[in-house]
């Protein structure tokens, strides 16, 4: 019979948990190995064992929401119509976004073009933004956003999602009842926009 582990599934939990919460709170600075070993009343050398260092630890809480966005987007059909499957992408987006709201920005902060490709996290964050990017060709190739390049699209879309998310996390787009409208008219005047005869691209 095995040694157990004196470091768990249930301890490790724990410690992203009390992570989140610091950051959530105070942000990402704040995080310290202390700090979140004796949140959780354990020792350091459980996060030490489980996540390496504090830069491990924030790692860890960036990759789970890089797998949620991963997977809200995996989970929308694909669609005859690419204009229909559009706002369910991005109703995916918002779904992540607030499943784990306390970790929005920390995970944000790791989106930038500098990234490393082998990196598990940019792997995973392009697997959401790829995901989106397949329905923009399908687009494209119908001719439904003329003069558009899909990359300019893709980053249209990130930024009014990544927009309309930071509001309402942050309380200024009101509760759910207020937000989800914003969100709505939003995607349907941007995607109106794009939809119209765009300027014509160089070759």
């Amino acid at each position: 019979m095995g040694r157990p582990r004196e470091h768990g599934a249930d301890t490790r939990a724990a410690l992203l948990a009390a992570a989140g919460e610091i950051v959530h709170a105070e942000g990402a600075a704040a995080v310290s190995v202390r700090r979140v070993a004796d949140a959780v009343g354990t020792t350091t050398r459980a996060v030490y064992s489980l996540f390496g260092d504090k830069d491990g630890l924030l790692r860890a809480l960036s990759l789970d929401v890089a797998e949620t966005m991963r997977r809200h987007h995996a989970a929308v059909p694909q669609l005859a119509d690419p204009l229909a499957e559009l706002p369910l992408l991005i109703a995916g987006f918002r779904a992540a976004a607030l499943e784990k709201h306390r970790l929005y920005d920390l995970f944000m902060a790791q989106v930038r073009p500098d990234a490393d490709p082998d990196d598990p996290v940019f792997r995973l964050v392009y697997a959401s933004f790829d995901r989106v990017l397949s329905t923009i060709r399908r687009a494209l190739d119908l001719g439904l956003f003329p003069g558009r390049d899909e990359f300019a699209v893709g980053r249209h879309l990130l930024a009014l999602v990544h927009g309309l998310a930071s509001l309402e996390l942050r309380g200024v787009l009101g509760g759910a009842d207020t937000a989800g409208p914003v969100w709505d008219q939003a995607t349907a005047a941007t995607l109106a926009g794009l939809t119209a005869a765009g300027p014509v691209l160089p070759r």
